[in-house]
């Protein structure tokens, strides 16, 4: 009977130290850090002759576990966004700039490459067209809100530095068509480059089992 419990006690033991060398091993942190780069914006839709304009965007990130693989990342960024249209052969250029909020879900293919999706929820800060009178209609004609869908990739390294390229689809028409009536949504490719933030105050989320 001793020698059962003894037994026991040693595989018990063995376990919970093995376990708990995994759990330092591996842990789990939600990490705060910003992300900036450029956009490549245009809109879809009615508008005829529109060209993409190269603008920029940066902010904070948030990148959350919910398990090894699988980690969800917010974001409160200002985009710069637009487009180029030509007006009576003059080439006008129209800028829409926004604060985003993109909640994307991150899934690790790799230990460092990560497939991302998610909405993006947006408010307009302004509109600008150097070409229009301050009073121009055009100014009201777009709409205060915007929702789009984010496709891309992202590349993270140990040290907390990452890439990302992701293309941005416009789901609700950016005009107001009670001024306006016409359908355009947003079309934005962005390249960006960021630093999530790693250190021992971090909260650790999931220990690794």
């Amino acid at each position: 009977m001793k020698r059962n419990t003894f037994i026991l006690m040693m595989i018990l033991s063995f376990v919970s130290v093995n376990a708990q060398k995994l759990d330092d091993e591996d842990p789990l942190y939600a990490r705060a850090g910003f992300k900036g780069g450029i956009n490549y914006s245009n809109i879809l839709g009615d508008a005829d002759g529109t060209e993409g304009r190269i603008r920029i965007h940066l902010g904070a990130v948030v990148e959350y576990p919910i398990s090894s693989k699988f980690f969800i990342q917010g974001e409160l960024l200002y985009s710069a966004q637009g487009y180029k249209v030509d007006v009576g052969g003059q080439e006008q250029k129209i800028s829409v700039n926004y604060f985003s909020l993109p909640i994307i879900t991150k899934t690790y293919i790799t230990e460092r490459i990560s497939l991302e999706t998610g909405p993006q929820f947006a408010l307009v800060t302004n509109v600008g067209n150097d070409d229009v009178a301050d009073n121009d209609p055009f100014f009201d004609s777009f709409n205060s809100f915007d929702v789009s869908w984010a496709f891309g990739a992202g590349y993270k390294l140990e040290s907390g530095l990452f890439f990302q390229l992701r293309y941005n689809l416009g789901l609700t028409n950016i005009n107001d068509t009670s001024i306006m009536d016409v359908t355009n949504r947003n079309s934005v490719a962005q390249l960006s480059i960021g630093y999530l933030f790693k250190t021992k105050n971090n909260r650790r989320i999931i220990r690794e089992q």
